[in-house]
């Protein structure tokens, strides 16, 4: 559907996204708490792993000064997780969802806009209670607030691209699904999260784990949360191309496999 017909369909979006939002937790006893207690518990795991049985010690922020191992985990997981389990819901969103796209006309991309949507509004509850944790260790928080929300809305952009490619593939190949669990757990090893750079004396790994999209988006993320200083102009241009990029060929990808989704499905 052209984008006239989807901003007019905006209320079917938000009721869909205020549909996930409600339905997350429901009969959960805490609720909202599993929010915050998903990444800390990562945390928690991660910080005695690598710094106790591993020993590796906490990276220095630059010029923040922090060297606190759980921060710098943080300021890399959650961003992360934030696309991992963004493009892992929405892989499903159209496949699962037959009955209603048989029957129904509406914008199938909404289906998976919701979930992103959702994810997105707990992905800023984390970090807004990350920058608290940040200003307690001692670092200013407020001049990094639109760096971050920028930083946001790009990883959002390059989300939505990856997803919409990735749920309208899923519904003729159900092999997809399998498919991005392998590639996120390898994106997730090759991305400086559990691991400092500094402390890996492997140049290729260094290289490609800093020009991959989700290094590179990662990167930025702890250079503004944990160092405390904004990406070099190169970062954002590279950022901002690929989050372009990446939506413009999922919206393409999305816009001409819909048509088929109610015979396929």
């Amino acid at each position: 559907m052209s984008l006239r017909t989807a901003f007019a369909h905006r209320n079917l979006l938000y009721l869909l996204s205020l549909k996930e939002l409600r339905t997350r937790y429901r009969k959960s006893v805490l609720g909202w708490a599993w929010t915050l207690l998903n990444p800390l518990s990562q945390m928690v795991i991660f910080t005695f792993v690598f710094t106790v049985a591993f020993n590796q010690p906490a990276p220095r922020g630059n010029p923040s000064g922090l060297e606190i191992f759980p921060l710098y985990l943080l300021s890399g997981l959650l961003p992360f997780q934030f696309f991992s389990i963004s493009v892992t819901a929405a892989i499903a969103s159209v496949s699962s969802n037959g009955s209603l796209i048989t029957k129904v006309a509406f914008p199938h991309e909404h289906l998976a806009l919701s979930i992103i949507i959702a994810q997105l509004v707990t992905f800023l509850i984390e970090i807004a209670v990350l920058a608290v944790a940040i200003l307690v260790a001692g670092q200013m928080v407020l001049p990094w607030l639109i760096p971050t929300l920028a930083l946001v809305a790009l990883l959002t952009m390059f989300t939505t691209g990856v997803a919409l490619a990735l749920s309208a593939a899923n519904v003729f190949f159900h092999d997809v699904n399998y498919l991005w669990s392998i590639a996120s757990q390898v994106l997730f090893y090759m991305t400086p999260i559990i691991w400092v750079p500094a402390n890996i004396d492997n140049e290729l790994l260094d290289t490609v784990s800093n020009w991959h999209p989700t290094g590179s988006f990662i990167r930025a993320f702890q250079q503004v949360l944990y160092g405390g200083h904004l990406p070099s102009i190169w970062r954002w241009l590279h950022l901002g191309v690929i989050a372009v990029v990446t939506l413009a060929i999922g919206a393409w990808i999305f816009s001409r496999l819909s048509p088929r989704f109610a015979e396929e499905l």
